[in-house]
């Protein structure tokens, strides 16, 4: 009997998470590929070539775990792509106190271009000291801008209140005495 269950559980479990799979993208979500032009001479050239490789990756893995998004493996695939076209480094002036600092001094800033069908803008995410924490924020921008492209639903946000009919502001005012 154990062991039967055992293999129910075991069959069934594939099948959902298709299907939580299925119910968090529907067929219409937005399609996303991150990039970066390269060298074509091979390796990264330059330190900033590399950084924004490794900014790729980390909008890449802040997007992937968006609902409501899917992540592609090619541009030819997507229906946004998302560039990462540069990246910044701000020193801060280090205060009068002296010491030592836990976290890096500055704010990082990765700037990101958005097209989605005919729509294009560029975002840029902010953080003190780490690049991680600046592409998080890059992308949490990129959601909520396709999100509105899209019309979809984002988490935190309320939802938009529909139009008044015309005239129902002077009812309520005229009423009022």
């Amino acid at each position: 009997m154990l062991t039967s269950s055992v293999l129910i559980l075991t069959l069934s479990l594939p099948a959902a998470t298709e299907v939580a799979t299925r119910q968090r993208l529907s067929p219409a979500a937005p399609r996303v590929f991150v990039f970066t032009t390269e060298s074509k001479a091979g390796p990264p050239a330059t330190e900033e070539e590399q950084g924004r490789l490794d900014s790729v990756r980390d909008v890449r893995e802040a997007l992937g775990k968006k609902a409501g998004l899917a992540m592609v493996s090619s541009a030819g695939e997507a229906t946004v792509l998302v560039e990462v076209v540069g990246r910044e480094k701000r020193d801060a002036p280090i205060g009068g106190f002296g010491g030592t600092s836990v976290t890096p001094q500055g704010e990082v800033i990765v700037r990101l271009h958005l097209k989605y069908g005919e729509h294009e803008t560029d975002i840029k995410g902010v953080a003190p000291g780490y690049w991680g924490r600046a592409a998080k924020d890059a992308a949490d921008r990129a959601m909520k801008w396709i999100a509105r492209i899209a019309d979809l639903p984002v988490k935190g946000e309320k939802a938009p209140r529909s139009p008044e009919p015309a005239g129902s502001a002077a009812r309520t005012i005229g009423t009022m005495r």
